[in-house]
């Protein structure tokens, strides 16, 4: 797969396409388990702070 197409959602229909990148940087961000009624995130994530001492085959995919 080369990337991720994104329909975008606020303001228009314009589609953005997102290339996929390897991970090399581990990072712990602040995130609101917040949802509205059909199920968007009512809340942007946040970046905490970079964990050097990690690897990315150390953390867990997201939903993983």
């Amino acid at each position: 797969m080369d990337g991720l197409v994104v329909l975008r959602r606020v303001g228009n229909a314009e589609t953005l396409t997102v290339p996929l990148v390897e991970p090399r940087l581990v990072v712990e961000v602040d995130v609101d388990a917040a949802r509205d009624s059909v199920g968007r995130w009512r809340h942007a994530a946040r970046w905490h702070r970079a964990r050097p001492d990690l690897s990315p085959a150390e953390v867990f995919p997201f939903g993983g």
